[in-house]
């Protein structure tokens, strides 16, 4: 938006965006002094208020102000303020002389929006860090103990391993977020690949979580199923991130499935759990860098990058990745990768 003021603080130019913002007519405007105006217009009176400082000081009291909240279109929006004194010279007095000030208001909505979700990053990151740290550094004092049993100190180093493994995700979540921003992009290492192999591979790594909750895995793999045209480590870095997930929102004791099958021209893979599901606005969220749902309960899960993260591993191998669900009726986290070329078929 866009107001100019002459030398006696008249209203002489107002933009059709300064006029929207103050939700007055140019006409309403235009000649009008601008304290006048402002009686009666929250908005304006907050646009002035840095001309009520003595002009020495009225640069950084612009830099001070805090950002203006205005109302649009049912959201909230942000605006930064910016002065500046318009001047001439006056050939007749041979000085310059003041004759009015230019006063803009720029949006700044998606910048605060981008600042807020790197603060609340920046605090998921804290918390998720120091949650698997606090817990190695109990368990490690548990472990000084020489009276422990056997069979205790399996179970606490099994925990710490655990923990260990939690940290080394995000950070390589957060390695592979940087590459990605520095564009860099993903390097793939394509080869035909038993999809249900990586299904095996990818159950067994989280069988001591699975056992924690008591969950019973119903696998479903057929005889049969033709290779797909796969990066191994991402496409197993993805599963194991679904079913990380769904063993996290899961119920105790509720079985959790994976299947795979033939779908046209790709294999399909999903996973299937029986937890609070997910509300059919947020299908297209969780899948954003950061985002985060809270559930019933208040938690929102881990760094907000897995999802995300793994979309991007399988569109870049030519699949698609997506969810079904309804709240109260569990989700379903699928994914495809084409079949191989020639048509090759392997015995899984």
């Amino acid at each position: 938006g866009l107001l100019l003021l002459d030398e006696n603080r008249r209203i002489i130019l107002a933009n059709p965006v300064a006029c929207t913002l103050l939700s007055r007519p140019a006409e309403a405007l235009l000649g009008q002094p601008a304290a006048e105006v402002a009686k009666d217009n929250d908005l304006l009176r907050e646009i002035l208020r840095p001309l009520d400082v003595e002009a020495a000081r009225r640069e950084q009291a612009v830099a001070d102000a805090p950002l203006l909240r205005i109302a649009q279109r049912g959201e909230e929006a942000f605006y930064r303020l910016a002065m500046q004194e318009l001047v001439s010279f006056n050939d007749a007095l041979g000085k310059l002389e003041f004759v009015g000030q230019i006063i803009t208001l720029r949006n700044v909505s998606d910048y605060k929006k981008l600042d807020q979700v790197k603060s609340n990053f920046l605090a998921t990151v804290s918390h998720e860090l120091k949650t698997p740290l606090s817990s190695i550094n109990l368990n490690a004092k548990l472990l000084q103990d020489e009276r422990l049993p056997a069979d205790e100190r399996l179970r606490i180093t099994g925990h710490i391993r655990q923990e260990i493994q939690r940290l080394q995700r995000m950070v390589s979540e957060l390695l592979d977020v940087a590459r990605l921003d520095a564009g860099a992009g993903i390097q793939l290492d394509l080869h035909p690949t038993s999809l249900a192999d990586v299904v095996r591979f990818a159950t067994a790594t989280v069988e001591a979580q699975l056992r924690d909750k008591h969950i019973a895995l119903d696998l479903q793999l057929p005889p049969e199923l033709p290779l797909v045209r796969a990066d191994v480590e991402k496409t197993t870095w993805v599963l194991i991130n679904l079913l990380a997930n769904a063993i996290r929102y899961a119920p105790q004791g509720e079985p959790l499935t994976v299947r795979a099958a033939l779908a046209g021209a790709s294999v399909q893979v999903s996973v299937q759990d029986r937890g609070p599901g997910i509300a059919a606005e947020n299908h297209d969220k969780i899948f954003q860098r950061f985002a985060q749902i809270p559930d019933k309960t208040g938690y929102r899960g881990g760094s907000g990058l897995g999802l995300s993260i793994a979309r991007e591993f399988i569109t870049t191998q030519g699949g698609r990745l997506w969810v079904e669900s309804e709240l109260g009726s569990g989700s379903t986290f699928a994914f495809t990768l084409p079949v191989a070329g020639g048509g090759e078929a392997g015995l899984n």
